[in-house]
């Protein structure tokens, strides 16, 4: 029986993450983002950087970097590169003009 293990959830402020993109441009999305999630606008990338965040409060494992947390498209199942995970990791997504936000729920027997 699957049962859930752990849930997160993270707001981004769109003003800011847009500053934090127009200080370290590319470098910055190719630092915290996998490459299919790379060309998303702007807003998509930012709703998904928070979703990076739920994913990692849900595993409680800081370890993991933002860039082997991908969020596909569209975002229902976060997938983790690089390290086994037992069961699986929901988000929902969305964002506004100002805001971005996420949750994340691990589901594990």
């Amino acid at each position: 029986m699957m049962v859930i293990r752990g849930v997160g959830i993270d707001i981004v402020s769109m003003s800011r993450f847009e500053k934090v993109y127009a200080k370290h441009g590319q470098r910055f999305i190719a630092e915290f983002f996998a490459e299919e999630e790379q060309s998303m606008p702007l807003a998509s990338l930012a709703a998904r950087f928070a979703a990076k965040e739920a994913v990692k409060k849900a595993l409680n494992t800081p370890s993991i970097l933002f860039k082997n947390i991908v969020i596909g498209s569209p975002a229902r199942e976060a997938k983790i590169v690089g390290q086994e995970i037992q069961g699986r990791v929901w988000v929902s997504i969305s964002h506004e003009k100002d805001n971005a936000v996420a949750i994340a729920i691990w589901e594990a027997d």
